[in-house]
């Protein structure tokens, strides 16, 4: 059966922070630098970034810089016509960055010439979270930036699964979306990032497989690169998974280990499904910066305000009028699902056809290289 038909819908604006550049020394660690993005079967397109300028300087300038960093450079002439969906960094000219803020734009660096620095150095004041690159004299910067993004962002296409509320079957969820695009012919992995959580295994099996969890993580640093990730991950019918491995009370996560963690993820797998536990997670600003698509997991009578969701639990769906999230479908927890989480055989469910149409009808698999709508 060709069961997962369906491929992403436009991606979600992304929402950066100060971190990419303050991290650049704990980036390289797991970044191999030979590694090229948008390689490998599930691959994404080349890496763009896109400059907002009609200054033909600046945008040379860029554009040098951009070539020199392998990622590909997309002039927007009107602010208006700015794609919202890019995932790629967003750089204004100081020609148009005086707009940026009118319509709530991205902003990630703000470039111009040195001749103009006072005049740069003033719109930064009103745009507090973005760097700033006085060209040419901070090429050298620039390219860096836009390299480690590059590498960074990796192919391994990555959704996030937060919460709304508890008890929704978010965890579950997201283990049967991973082992899907296993199933589907991606290298998959599901990864347990909610900060409350007492482990998948219980959910998943009742045989955990042989491999390191979180603990071993925390204990080693996170110092891995991605195919040792892969290599040394616990799997349960080809799909990896990271969690605790102790149904225990646990610290928290660390702020640089996730930041190793996801990058080699992104690097290693093709599928990443990261279990976010409640919305927002306590680092949401660190997970921001990787994935590619931020879904919510909700009852129909308490939706979030905006945003792609996914109806959970047993009750009938009760839109709310006042809310404008886009519906992605429904996924109730059924009989087959309880009884094989109840065997410790979670897997077992896909057995069921309906399951695995309902799965495919959320539309939430990337599409493999070359595959048909």
């Amino acid at each position: 059966m060709k069961w997962l038909t369906g491929s992403p819908s436009a991606l979600q604006e992304q929402h950066n922070n100060r971190f990419v550049m303050t991290q650049l020394d704990d980036l390289r660690t797991v970044l191999p630098a030979d590694h090229a993005p948008g390689s490998g079967p599930g691959a994404a397109d080349e890496p763009v970034c896109t400059i907002v300028s009609s200054d033909p300087q600046i945008v040379e300038l860029c554009a040098a810089v951009a070539v020199g960093a392998a990622v590909r450079i997309v002039q927007c002439t009107d602010p208006q016509d700015l794609n919202r969906a890019a995932t790629g960094p967003v750089l204004w000219g100081s020609d148009m960055a005086g707009l940026a803020g009118d319509a709530g734009h991205r902003i990630d660096v703000l470039a111009g010439l040195e001749t103009a620095a006072s005049e740069l150095w003033s719109l930064a004041s009103r745009f507090p979270k973005a760097r700033v690159a006085l060209l040419p004299s901070a090429g050298q910067w620039l390219g860096e930036y836009l390299g480690l993004w590059a590498m960074r962002a990796g192919h391994g296409h990555t959704l996030s699964l937060g919460a709304t509320a508890g008890g929704l079957g978010t965890s579950t969820l997201a283990l049967l979306l991973a082992h899907a695009g296993t199933l589907s012919g991606l290298r998959s992995i599901v990864v347990d990032l909610d900060p409350h959580s007492q482990g998948l295994w219980p959910r998943a099996t009742a045989r955990p497989p042989t491999g390191i969890g979180w603990e071993e993580l925390q204990h080693s640093g996170g110092r891995l690169a991605a195919h040792q990730l892969a290599e040394t991950l616990p799997q349960l019918r080809t799909t990896s998974v990271l969690t605790w491995s102790q149904a225990t009370e646990h610290e928290a996560v660390e702020e640089q280990l996730m930041i190793r963690l996801l990058a080699a993820a992104r690097q290693g797998f093709d599928f990443v499904v990261l279990d976010a536990g409640r919305y927002p997670h306590p680092q949401q600003g660190v997970i921001n910066q990787f994935i590619n698509r931020q879904v919510y997991t909700a009852h129909g009578s308490s939706l979030p305000a905006q945003g792609e969701v996914v109806l959970c639990g047993k009750q009938q769906p009760r839109y709310e009028p006042a809310s404008s999230a886009e519906i992605l479908g429904t996924f109730p927890t059924s009989s087959r699902i309880i009884k094989a989480e109840s065997r410790g055989e979670l897997f077992d469910s896909f057995k069921s056809r309906g399951l695995r149409q309902s799965l495919a009808n959320l539309r939430l698999l990337p599409k493999l290289q070359g595959q048909k709508p």
